[in-house]
């Protein structure tokens, strides 16, 4: 045995000692790079692919060897090599691939390339569990460049912290090499075996070894760029959506393959436009180069080119050896453009799986796959590095180490910490420390300064300061002191709390928060209404939407995420609430056509709260089945699934415990998903219901409050009325139901109606409603609008019925990705 294990290390040191360097460049007839080309050797697994400058490498030990070079739209070239114990430079000069265009018969005018297509389609859904489970390694490298930039962007100077001024530079580089594990349909892996990311030594760089199969009938590549997804060029539906040319055939490998053009039949249709190599007989996909633009209603990006190379595992089996993806984008006087390459080799079609192979951790980070040395990288990566690649890194790992120097830091916290008249007054002021891993913030003046008829004008003021606890900053570990001081300037009062936080957990996260003081809530504790708008509704139209009182307090909780996609939280609160009446009739608006509403809901009472004391706890429960979750050596990120979150809250009063005046306990519960409908676009919804189990004495803060809207500004979509009076419905009711639906078409159907498809809109449609069981009360709002208004903008026409109260009807704007606050949401 012994023998055996020395003969063993000896012969892995032959092989280490004796592999020897193939290196060269890949060009086309001109002398033009053919980036990302491959280099395999004829018969193995073992290759390489060129980088962006067409440039190799590949190690290999003493022998005879067949290389074959490839590359999409060019013809392959096999080269017989003999390895001795000298480096070799062998380059490769691709010619394009040769077209031969038949003498067929095109019957009713139909190109050939319709006839090859049908028959891809029909194989489309053998290939595409082909092969039904592997493990493969995949090399990942990304990178992004900046072309040019404007000066100054929202008014502050544009500045990487490089010492760089040049308009063109990489703003990201990374690479990963990873195993990616598959069982299908529904089962996958991926565990990241090592990463960097340039100029940042603990980051975790890209790993999306998943390719993009165009088997598929819809070709989903982001939610962002488009969540209706792209429709394949041999999709099942593919011939109501396509037109194709035969551009000619060639051999390869006593393989016949067509080279087909696609093109879109319509504009502003999810589309592919470019090439597919289709392999006859087999009808399976050679290659393809395709692209798509904003024509084909993508988002965000301007141009994204994909291409993708398949090789022969078996006689059966063929499976994907690269893909490269190359996005172009132009916004806001930014001009970048990027490569993101995937590289498989090592496959294995018949692994053996275990019960731990597959779990809820989909994609995984070893412990020290951030920390491999340079001489690691230079060994396994398939792709060399680019002179401007080596020097990026040479270059921000350098700048890592020059950041880390107390003499710079202090230079950059100067100048990151610089006061501005747009942060100040706008948008907020932040200071950071690096050292101390501090940051301290302030709110906006701008929304320091409010109006209520209450207070009279109030400064609402306060800071955040937030320490990282980490030694690096990259773990959940932060606490977070937030003091708020309030003065209403007509009450003469002075009110004034703090609050603490501090999130934590290496595995899942958590969280604990207490706070106390003396401070101004609304009576629906949720805050739904925002204090900029109804200053301006109080001084230019003396209508006062926030309703509210005083209150001692002191609260707590306790969050904790447990695995399986569970999250529970803990909670309790006491209030001393206090009344507070109008103090001042002051507007903007003559005085005598209108006057202000009392302070509180009136639509329901008819007097202002007595001073009371309220004590509560909280317990909740949060699921969403399936959830999957990315693991880092110091802690575990949800990321969700597929399936609904379902919510259960219980809340209990208890008498006389701390003087509590109050008598009652109530139950909520929730379920929320949104549904991607692909093509027809993305369905969403919120389903609840709740009540009292006991309200023998119920104050008016702790009601059943929906969240009304009587703004000309919508809230927050999913979670709101947008004509419903704020307070008209509030209820102690054994039992409520509500619903909120929405379907956001997308651009399916807009993208029909010449003129407005090319501004990209999306048709938005749904209801809200609920029922009330004491008062039999049914509630409905029906909605119809444009979203995507230059990328940001909402406008809905909203039509009410029911509740008793007189059809309603109004236009609401919001932002598309947010709209309205969520504020206090406790309990």
């Amino acid at each position: 045995m012994r023998y055996t294990f020395t003969t063993l290390l000896a012969l892995l040191a032959t092989v280490i000692v004796y592999s020897q360097k193939i290196k060269g460049i890949i060009t086309d007839k001109e002398g033009k790079p053919l980036s990302y080309a491959t280099v395999f050797v004829k018969g193995t697994n073992k290759g390489a692919n060129a980088n962006n400058e067409g440039k190799y490498s590949l190690k290999l030990p003493p022998g005879k060897y067949v290389l074959v070079c490839q590359y999409v739209g060019y013809k392959k070239e096999e080269l017989p090599v003999s390895i001795d114990e000298n480096d070799k430079e062998i380059n490769f000069v691709l010619q394009l691939q040769e077209m031969v265009l038949s003498e067929a018969v095109i019957k009713a005018g139909e190109d050939p390339a319709y006839s090859i297509i049908r028959n891809a389609i029909k194989k489309r859904t053998y290939y595409q569990d082909q092969p039904e489970k592997f493990e493969c390694k995949v090399y990942t490298k990304g990178q992004l460049r900046l072309r040019s930039y404007p000066k100054k962007f929202l008014g502050q100077k544009v500045d990487f912290e490089d010492g760089d001024t040049s308009k063109q530079k990489m703003i990201y580089l990374s690479e990963t090499i990873s195993k990616y594990t598959v069982n299908r349909p529904d089962k996958e892996k991926v565990e990241v075996i090592s990463s960097r990311v340039s100029g940042q030594s603990d980051g975790y760089g890209l790993s999306a070894p998943q390719f993009f199969s165009f088997y598929s009938n819809n070709v989903f590549i982001g939610n962002n760029l488009n969540p209706r997804g792209f429709i394949s060029p041999i999709a099942e539906n593919a011939l109501s959506y396509y037109r194709y040319k035969l551009e000619g055939t060639f051999f390869e490998d006593s393989n016949l393959i067509s080279r087909i053009k696609v093109i879109p039949k319509r504009k502003y249709e999810p589309l592919f436009s470019g090439y597919i190599n289709i392999v006859e007989e087999d009808w399976r996909i050679h290659s393809l180069q395709l692209q798509l633009t904003k024509q084909s209603q993508m988002e965000l990006v301007d141009t994204l080119r994909i291409e993708q190379l398949y090789r022969p595992y078996d006689k059966d089996t063929w499976f994907i050896s690269s893909q490269v993806v190359y996005p172009a984008v132009k916004i806001l006087g930014f001009d970048a453009i990027g490569s993101f390459v995937n590289i498989y080799s090592e496959l294995e079609t018949e692994p053996v799986f275990t019960k731990k192979t597959f779990t809820n951790t989909i994609l995984k980070y070893a412990d020290n796959s951030n920390k491999r040395t340079i001489d690691y990288w230079e060994r396994n990566r398939p792709i060399p590095l680019m002179a401007e690649e080596q020097r990026d890194y040479l270059k921000k790992d350098s700048l890592e180490l020059a950041r880390k120097d107390p003499r710079y830091l202090d230079s950059l916290e100067r100048k990151r910490n610089k006061v501005t008249v747009p942060s100040l007054v706008l948008i907020g002021q932040s200071f950071t420390k690096e050292k101390k891993r501090t940051s301290l913030s302030f709110e906006p003046l701008l929304s320091q300064v409010n109006f209520n008829p209450a207070e009279g004008w109030v400064i609402n003021t306060g800071f955040t300061w937030s320490k990282r606890l980490d030694s690096a900053g990259a773990g959940r570990k932060r606490i977070s002191v937030a003091p708020n001081f309030r003065y209403g300037f007509t009450n003469k009062h002075f009110n004034a709390h703090l609050t603490l936080n501090y999130s934590f957990g290496k595995k899942y996260a958590s969280s604990v928060s207490l706070s106390g003081g003396k401070r101004v809530f609304q009576f629906n504790n949720n805050s739904p209404i925002g204090e900029r708008g109804n200053t301006l509704s109080c001084l230019q139209s003396e209508e006062n939407r926030i309703k509210s009182y005083e209150a001692i307090y002191v609260r707590g909780s306790y969050r904790k995420g447990i695995g399986d996609g569970f999250t529970w939280t803990v909670g309790f609160q006491y209030q001393d609430r206090l009344p507070l009446d109008n103090r001042t009739d002051y507007t903007w608006r003559d005085k005598a056509d209108r006057a202000y509403t009392p302070n509180y809901p009136f639509e329901i009472v008819n007097e202002n709260i007595k001073r009371h004391q309220v004590f509560v706890t909280l317990v909740g429960l949060t699921w969403q089945p399936g959830a999957k979750y990315i693991e880092l050596p110091d802690r575990k990120i949800n990321i969700g699934s597929k399936h609904p979150v379902f919510s259960l809250t219980y809340i209990r009063n208890y008498s006389n415990l701390f003087g509590s005046d109050a008598d009652f306990s109530k139950w909520k519960f929730s379920v929320r998903d949104d549904i991607n409908l692909k093509l027809m676009g993305v369905f969403r919804y919120r389903l609840g219901m709740g009540g009292f189990l006991d309200n023998d004495k119920v104050e008016l803060p702790d009601y059943n409050h929906f969240n009304g809207n009587i703004s000309s500004f919508a809230t927050e979509y999913l979670n709101s009325f947008q004509l419903l009076p704020i307070y008209r419905f509030s209820n102690t009711s054994k039992f409520y139901a509500l619903a909120h639906l929405e379907h956001n078409f997308k651009g399916f159907l807009t993208n029909k109606i010449p003129g407005i498809r090319k501004l990209n809109l999306y048709l938005v449609a749904g209801a809200n409603g609920f029922y009330l069981n004491k008062t039999q009360t049914t509630y409905v709002e029906l909605f119809a609008g444009i979203d995507n208004i230059f990328k940001q903008i909402r406008v809905d026409f909203v039509q009410t019925y029911g509740a008793g109260i007189p059809r309603q009807s109004g236009f609401k704007i919001g932002l598309t990705r947010f709209a309205g606050q969520r504020g206090d949401d406790w309990p």
